[in-house]
């Protein structure tokens, strides 16, 4: 190939040295390409004039033959390269999203999607998603704006529980089985910059009891960071059902109590403008709508 593009290029200039220019290198490089192919093929393709050089009539010839060969290859690369495009989808969402929901169903989703797809994932601070709406194709996002019921499908909805490592369950066990009124001593971890939709340790409480005295916070900036901390067993963590399965598989971490509280807030799969036009998009919400039916949190 590199021989054939040098011989193209010198055909078309008549000139060696512009031929290098064109391909961003030197005409002894050129020249010794078309030597090597002139070799290969046990014909002379160039007569080398005192200013420049011309084709021989077999040069001409080949010449034909070789510039359609790389029209044709070039534009299989545009179709080949549309046909990918045609089968990608860009998902942008949070970072915790990302790692927690998105990452876990990751092979499944591309399972969904079918051979020859990709997935792209767009990760963003969940403030600054709709900065990067317009190069996705779906956004996770607990905003659902103006979209369409057609354009849209609930991902999940919010139900948390307390979590923590089986260490600090083991060292805090006769606090943590009295009521939650009693759960004072304990440390919670706690996200100091909220995304929209998040529930909080004061939902939690609501629901379940507030501890009395006040409990001792310690606050993360990052929630994949604050479970992290709560598997190292530096307190007590609020844990979404649809972001810990493989920490609660695994062992890391236990919930504390039974069941979880449910709010009425729910995590969308939303298209985007882009993703409106585009099948593979579409097929993509439909796989989280489906996740979304078989967990029961449809609606």
């Amino acid at each position: 190939m590199r021989f054939l593009r040098a011989f193209e290029a010198a055909a078309r200039h008549g000139s060696f040295s512009s031929a290098a220019e064109e391909l961003c290198t030197t005409q002894s490089v050129v020249s010794r390409n078309i030597a090597g192919l002139e070799r290969q093929l046990a014909v002379r393709l160039f007569e080398r004039l005192h200013r420049g050089v011309r084709l021989t009539a077999a040069g001409e010839m080949y010449c034909k033959i070789v510039a359609s060969a790389l029209s044709r290859i070039a534009e299989g690369g545009i179709v080949v390269g549309d046909l990918i495009e045609n089968n990608r989808v860009v998902i942008a969402c949070g970072h915790a999203v990302s790692e927690m929901f998105l990452m876990p169903r990751f092979h499944e989703l591309h399972q969904a999607l079918g051979e020859g797809s990709s997935v792209r994932v767009l990760v963003s601070d969940y403030d600054l998603l709709d900065r990067v709406a317009d190069d996705a194709d779906l956004v996770l996002t607990y905003d659902a704006g103006d979209s369409a019921p057609e354009d849209r499908a609930v991902a999940f909805r919010e139900a948390v529980t307390a979590l923590c490592s089986p260490a600090y369950a083991e060292e805090h066990a006769d606090i943590l089985r009295r009521p939650v009124e009693d759960w004072g001593p304990l440390t919670f971890l706690y996200l100091a910059r909220l995304s929209r939709g998040w529930s909080t340790w004061d939902d939690w409480f609501e629901a379940v009891g507030e501890p009395n005295p006040k409990p001792r916070y310690v606050a993360y900036e990052d929630y994949v960071y604050l479970i992290d901390a709560a598997c190292a067993g530096r307190g007590l963590a609020l844990g979404w059902r649809y972001f810990l399965d493989r920490y609660v598989g695994t062992g890391a971490l236990l919930a504390v109590r039974d069941g979880f509280v449910k709010r009425d807030i729910a995590c969308f799969a939303r298209l985007t403008e882009r993703g409106r036009a585009r099948p593979v998009a579409r097929q993509c919400l439909e796989f989280f709508a489906a996740r979304s039916r078989d967990d029961g949190t449809h609606g």
